[in-house]
């Protein structure tokens, strides 16, 4: 965005929509250039420098396993007892030895001239793919995440920002390769909403984790296979099978992704906010959209009365939102339909403030913590006494070790809401700092 706009102060005319567009195009160039290039930056090759006056040499080369021959130069530059085979042979030895040293030699000399900076969109690529390869092993089982796992590292170096809307085309072949060797295929397959587990191990296969290596790669492949049928014909649609050629042609749906953890982040902090009634409700609003307060009783089996009770808390929040429809024209509010839905836009907001305000109260938790310990705290820091601990009685131990247990708690849960607003708003395209950046 601050290179767009450089390029558009730039010039001398506000810039119409056809010269904005080839700014773009200039811009995504120039980063793709930037991201595929296999050039090392911010490292300098050193030079090797020989003092002038010494006697040349070239250092033991290899010539065979067991023979070695070590080359002189006289001074006028001509070799001494060595023929011409073994000159040339020894040479270009020696040259790819220098090469090798060299290039050992530059990756340690960083250019102090060069800035870095962390690569957040990247980052938040990795974190994305490993709360999906989560959702399947929690949803499914330990084999299930590795097969998606396998299917986000070959998507992996094409997927440069969560802004892809969906990964390449991977086909089954590339799948299974990347699946490791000790991952736990053997388990039964669940296949979710029916409730049917379909076992995979025959009489005559390893069943046991620690067998998982010794398992023949033909029943790897029919595991594996297996495990993305399953996969792709979940009703998440994250996964979604996009060609018969072949073992069969995959592809991963970021929005979806996006939106499947969005929603089950939402709802699990209606759930420990307000309780699962509360969360019933969001999820029949979020499946059947715009409903009248007497179908959401009947769709969440609530009383109306509870139902209505429920709503009002969850609008007050922010978390639903209602509409309008005036049955007359003067628009009396006696005579209107009254329809609630769930608002994305607002409920994401609603929900960032909510981890914010979580955020904060564990860290002052923490603050409060350290502060009625202070001089506890000052104690343990002093030079003598972590030299030696002895210094402390058995009190102060303990109280130190109940502090570093909180603390660590408080940490913890710190980074779960962490967690949850990157799912909420990091990841998500609906956030107002992804869609600027469309």
């Amino acid at each position: 965005m601050q290179e767009e706009a450089k390029l558009v102060d730039a010039l001398p005319l506000p810039p119409t929509g056809k010269e904005l567009m080839g700014i773009r195009r200039q811009i995504k160039e120039k980063e793709d250039e930037e991201y595929y290039s296999s050039s090392i930056v911010g490292f300098k090759n050193l030079a090797q420098t020989q003092p002038s006056g010494t006697k040349r040499s070239a250092p033991n080369v290899s010539l065979n396993p067991v023979q070695k021959v070590h080359i002189e130069f006289d001074t006028d530059g001509r070799p001494k007892g060595i023929t011409a085979g073994a000159i040339n042979g020894a040479i270009n030895g020696a040259q790819q030895q220098e090469e090798d040293e060299t290039a050992g030699h530059a990756a340690d000399a960083v250019d102090d001239k060069v800035c870095f900076r962390p690569y957040h969109d990247r980052l938040d690529v990795l974190l994305r793919n490993q709360q999906i390869i989560n959702l399947f092993a929690d949803k499914y089982n330990a084999g299930a995440g590795a097969v998606v796992k396998s299917i986000l590292r070959v998507t992996e170096p094409r997927t440069r920002t969560c802004r892809d809307k969906t990964s390449e085309v991977v086909s089954a072949n590339q799948i299974i390769h990347h699946i490791p060797v000790d991952a736990p295929l053997a388990d039964a397959v669940d296949t979710g909403s029916d409730m049917f587990y379909k076992k995979l191990n025959s009489v005559d296969e390893p069943t046991s984790p620690d067998d998982n290596a010794h398992m023949s790669q033909a029943r790897r492949n029919e595991i594996a296979f297996a495990l993305l049928e399953v996969i792709h014909k979940d009703r998440s649609g994250i996964i979604t099978k996009v060609e018969e050629r072949g073992a069969g042609q995959y592809r991963v749906n970021f929005d979806r992704a996006a939106a499947v953890l969005r929603d089950n982040a939402l709802d699990s902090l209606i759930q420990e906010k307000y309780g699962a009634l509360h969360a019933r409700i969001v999820r029949v609003l979020r499946d059947k959209q715009k409903l009248d307060e007497k179908t959401v009783s009947q769709a969440a089996m609530l009383p109306v009365a509870m139902c209505r009770e429920r709503l009002h808390d969850l609008a007050l929040s922010g978390l639903i939102d209602t509409l309008e429809i005036p049955r007359t024209a003067d628009r009396n509010p006696s005579r209107m339909f009254y329809l609630w839905f769930v608002n994305p836009d607002k409920q994401m907001r609603s929900a960032m403030g909510y981890i914010f305000q979580g955020i904060s109260n564990l860290q002052q938790r923490i603050d409060h913590e350290m502060a009625l310990r202070s001089a506890l705290v000052t104690k343990s820091k002093r030079k003598d006494v972590a030299a030696d601990p002895t210094l402390l009685t058995d009190i102060e131990r303990r109280e130190i070790q109940n502090l570093t247990a909180i603390k660590q708690k408080l940490d913890v849960a710190i980074v779960r809401l962490d967690s949850m607003l990157l799912v909420v708003h990091d990841i998500n395209p609906l956030s107002a700092d992804l869609q600027l950046l469309q």
